[in-house]
């Protein structure tokens, strides 16, 4: 029997993007820490919450500034804002207000936010999908103007090219079958939209899409099984490696991220510098 309480969207993209990865936080609970990027992440969806909140009529820009002002003092109140604070001796809040602001504002540059007709924003939903149980929270539900449900998801990183979407996409497909097994309507569109650069990517939601990202649930919810019974959840080496909080205890991740760096094609700003740069482990081949 699976030891998890279930899978979200994003826990399904952690499994498939390295099972050792996904063991040590889903299943250690260790989190590897936050990142400005993730930081920024959250205040900027506090404050597109609060503001799609609002009557349509008072979704203006002016009352946008308005909710990232007062929403400032509660975010850095948080625990998690202190405590990476204390961590990394982060002092450049001007630079992290700027970049939020940035994102933030690049929402308003691709709808307009008093045309939409919202059903519902941070909806938490479960539900147990052909035997998975599946939890996650929703950015935005609207409605359409057939009255149909659209889903839409939040991302303040950078625009994924084509090739790299299918991941996002598949976690929108994810949140539809939610809404569907929920609602007993099966949502007709799903949006992502990159605040940071005013880039809006739609796709239709299908029967077809939707059954697709179940088999993904359905198999990694079996994938999981087998490796808890197995003990074995084994190292998917790539390019994320260089990102990966636990590359310096990952013989696998490790060899990756030296070998890219041989070869010059580790990024300065993978945090694997910092982790591993030109140390030695001991698990290393000379």
């Amino acid at each position: 029997m699976n030891k998890l309480e279930g899978l979200s969207p994003s826990s399904v993209e952690l499994w498939e993007q390295c099972p050792k990865k996904f063991y040590e936080q889903k299943m250690m609970g260790r989190s590897g820490g936050t990142s400005e990027s993730a930081l920024m992440g959250t205040f900027v969806h506090l404050v597109l919450e609060k503001l799609m909140q609002l009557p349509a009529e008072e979704r203006t820009i002016d009352r946008t500034r308005l909710i990232a002002t007062e929403s400032w003092e509660e975010f850095t109140g948080s625990q998690e804002w202190i405590s990476w604070v204390e961590e990394t001796g982060f002092n450049d809040t001007r630079g992290f207000k700027e970049k939020s602001w940035q994102s933030i504002n690049g929402y308003h540059g691709m709808e307009n936010p008093k045309e939409v007709e919202v059903v519902a924003t941070e909806r938490f939903m479960s539900a147990t999908i052909e035997g998975v149980p599946v939890r996650g929270i929703i950015d935005r539900l609207d409605s359409d103007v057939l009255g149909g449900t659209v889903v839409v998801d939040y991302k303040t990183g950078k625009v994924s090219s084509p090739a790299f979407q299918a991941p996002k996409l598949r976690q929108l497909n994810i949140y539809a079958a939610l809404v569907e097994e929920v609602d007993g309507k099966r949502p007709d569109e799903a949006r992502l939209l990159f605040t940071t650069f005013s880039w809006m990517v739609d796709t239709k939601v299908t029967a077809k899409s939707v059954n697709a990202a179940v088999e993904t649930l359905s198999r990694v919810w079996s994938e999981i099984d087998r490796a808890l019974q197995d003990d074995m959840f084994e190292a998917k080496a790539g390019a994320l490696c260089g990102w990966c909080p636990f590359v310096a205890e990952c013989p696998e991740g490790a060899t990756e991220v030296q070998i890219r760096m041989k070869a010059g094609r580790l990024k300065p700003s993978a945090p694997a510098w910092d982790l591993i740069g030109g140390k030695a482990l001991d698990f290393l081949p000379s």
